[in-house]
């Protein structure tokens, strides 16, 4: 009986702090309160900035509009058998110009999320199809 309502009580005091420090956020936010700053801890308010992800591929499908697929090959490790192995993945990048066909080989540069699966942009056409 004990361990249980140790255990209680620990997950009320819990929530109470829980309650207490969004209560004291959302009082911090007013506008009367806009020159105070709450103490949080460093390693949380720390800000990360992600590089920019560039990647080279193959241009291997256009069917649809302002978006094309480019195929980016790159060699992993095998954690088995210890041999590097070609990887491929597939990448939906956005086109605005729709100016790419199959076959260009294109450099590619990480955006904000412009639909459910393009996280992708065409920064520039490396070499054109023949």
């Amino acid at each position: 009986i004990f361990a249980s309502g140790l255990a209680y009580l620990n997950f009320f005091t819990l929530h109470k702090c829980i309650r207490f420090q969004k209560m004291q956020s959302t009082i911090l936010r007013s506008p009367a309160f806009s020159s105070v700053r709450p103490n949080v801890c460093s390693r949380r308010s720390a800000v990360t900035v992600r590089a920019v992800q560039e990647v080279k591929g193959l241009v291997v499908s256009t069917k649809m509009n302002k978006t094309v697929i480019v195929e980016a090959e790159r060699l992993a490790s095998d954690p088995v058998y210890q041999k590097r192995k070609k990887v491929t993945k597939r990448y939906a990048v956005h086109d605005e110009s729709g100016a790419l066909n199959v076959g260009d080989f294109v450099r590619i540069s990480g955006s904000r999320p412009l639909s459910k699966t393009k996280r992708f942009t065409v920064a520039e056409v490396l070499r054109k199809a023949d």
